[in-house]
């Protein structure tokens, strides 16, 4: 059975420059700067990056899991995750896939490491210098009725796991090179070529930490969560 990831992560900080990301800001996103987040948890409203109607930049406040603009009404089931080899013709993602590619900053994720039948070990993925980082996002508008206010909803693509992930999880976010930010989100690259840059980090830079089972309850949104566990 493939379980679903990546289904926590972090960003302590959100320098969007200085990562790469040169984004505008859009209103209220000043708000979520002031605050580190250390357990960000599906269903909670946190920055993506996007092209605006201008073609510039933009850093927004969206909503984690995905519900497609055809939805008629709220659905139960909001993908946290899209699969990278199945999205780009998928009824629930194609479209997206095609016109509406996103940056989702982050500077670390977890995945639970399988110990034994009754143990997960939580892992902290993250780079050594905590760095912040993108992955490769899809977002969406969906009005639940014709003059409502729209809700942008986004989620995060995953692909096979590289040598560091392997051991953890049998899958990995895509985390974009910074060289390929602009091919990304721009709607005149082609699926097929937006489809390439979906591949597992390269190895040897990422790390994997075991941390405190804090970070379990996504209640718990606090620097204990990225802690090392001292053994």
């Amino acid at each position: 059975m493939i379980r679903i990831m990546c289904g926590r992560y972090s960003l302590r900080r959100v320098n969007l420059a200085a990562s790469g990301l040169d984004a505008v800001p859009e209103l209220p996103f000043e708000e979520f700067t002031e605050h580190p987040r250390f357990n960000i948890a599906p269903s909670q409203s946190v920055p993506v990056v996007r092209l605006n109607q201008e073609g510039r930049r933009s850093a927004g406040l969206l909503r984690w899991g995905f519900i497609p603009r055809w939805a008629k009404e709220m659905p139960k089931v909001q993908p946290v995750n899209a699969r990278a080899e199945t999205a780009p013709a998928s009824g629930m993602f194609r479209d997206a896939f095609a016109r509406r590619r996103c940056l989702v900053p982050a500077d670390g994720f977890y995945e639970w490491r399988k110990i034994d039948p009754k143990t997960k070990q939580p892992m902290w993925m993250h780079f050594p210098d905590d760095r912040v980082f993108a992955f490769a996002g899809l977002w969406e508008r969906w009005r639940p009725e014709k003059d409502a206010e729209p809700l942008d909803t986004f989620t995060i693509l995953t692909t096979t796991p590289n040598d560091l992930m392997t051991p953890i999880h049998n899958r990995m976010p895509v985390i974009l090179n910074p060289k390929d930010y602009a091919r990304w989100l721009d709607p005149a690259t082609d699926p097929q070529d937006a489809a390439k840059l979906m591949a597992p980090y390269p190895d040897g830079e990422l790390e994997a930490v075991p941390v405190a089972r804090i970070v379990n309850s996504p209640r718990n949104d606090v620097a204990e969560c990225i802690e090392p566990l001292v053994s």
